[in-house]
Formats: structure tokens, C-alpha cells, sequence
């Protein structure tokens, strides 16, 4: 289970391999806006999932506060998503990082890395972009904290391609 989970770690935390070569399952993750967006894809630059995180300090001593603040942290990440999918999806800055990404860790069997890479993220941004409703109404909590010392909530929301069919059969299933 360690080392399972030390894989995973090593997979999902990095956008880069540290000159690994990026193997047939393997994912890439690129990061925007220091971290707090991050874009994991396969190789071939299909989407897989999107994260973004998002923060609240506490403002009050009330029972709710609490509460209040990881509501205000969720709609900070998800407001984040639809920026950034919205106003840098498409942006050169966008297309270098995850050409950055891929540069690092790819094989291209003996084909220009170059041209195969940057057909890559323009694959990835536009496949983003093509599915932008439905990553949106895949969007779930995947994890929250609360730090005690700054009484601020982090909240990081996710949604991908297994949360896109969840969304899509929940939403058949109440009748819609």
C-alpha cells in the first residue's frame, strides 16, 4: 500500500518527471498560477482531471464561521477554475507550460519533440475547452482543512473525466 501510494504521490504532485521518461500510463501534471490550478493529462494530451484551491480566514468567533469560511474558500477555487478556463486557457503562457511539461519527461519515437509537443497542448487546451460545461458540473470537494494557527480553510476542488460521467448519471438518475 506504501509504495502504491508513494507512486501516486509522485505521479499527481510534480509537473515534471525529473527527466524520467514519460511512459505509456503515465500522467502529467502541469501547474498555473503557482499551484493553485493544476492539469493532469496523459500523454498524448487528453484531459484527465483539473484541481484548483482556494482559501478563507475565519471572520468571526460564531459556531458558523467555520462553515462560512469553507464556503467562501469553495467558491474562491471553483471561481478559479472558471477564470482560468475562461481568460488562460488559451494563452500562450498556458500552451509554454504544458509544452514545458511535456519537454521534460517525453519520448516522441523519434519524431520532433518540438512540433509534437506543442500539437499536444494545442490538443489539451482545446479538448478543455470543448468539455468546459461538463468539467464544471463534475466539480467535487476533494479535500479541506482548517489551519488553527492562521484560522484560515483551504479547500481544493477537483473534477475530471471519472467525475464528468459520475455528474452525467446522477443528473439521468433524478430524472433530468
Amino acid at each position: 500500500k506504501v509504495l502504491i501510494m508513494g507512486l501516486l504521490v509522485s505521479l499527481v504532485g510534480c509537473s515534471s518527471f525529473g527527466g524520467k521518461k514519460i511512459e505509456e500510463n503515465d500522467s502529467v501534471t502541469s501547474e498555473f498560477m503557482g499551484g493553485e490550478i493544476k492539469i493532469t493529462y496523459d500523454k498524448d494530451g487528453k484531459f484527465e482531471s483539473m484541481q484548483a484551491s482556494g482559501s478563507a480566514r475565519m471572520t468571526s468567533s460564531l459556531p458558523s464561521a467555520r462553515e462560512d469560511a469553507f464556503i467562501v474558500a469553495k467558491m474562491r477555487a471553483q471561481q478559479k477554475l472558471v477564470e482560468f478556463m475562461k481568460n488562460e486557457l488559451e494563452s500562450e503562457h498556458t500552451k509554454k507550460t504544458i509544452y514545458d511539461s511535456l519537454q521534460e519527461g517525453q519520448n516522441t519515437g523519434g519524431q520532433d519533440s518540438n512540433e509534437v509537443n506543442a500539437k499536444i497542448a494545442r490538443n489539451l487546451t482545446e479538448d478543455i475547452k470543448t468539455k468546459s460545461r461538463a468539467i464544471l458540473k463534475g466539480v467535487h470537494i476533494e479535500s479541506k482543512k482548517f489551519d488553527t494557527s492562521t484560522n484560515t480553510v483551504l479547500v481544493v476542488v477537483k473534477t475530471g473525466t471519472k467525475e464528468i460521467a459520475t455528474a452525467k448519471t446522477v443528473y439521468t438518475l433524478m430524472g433530468n
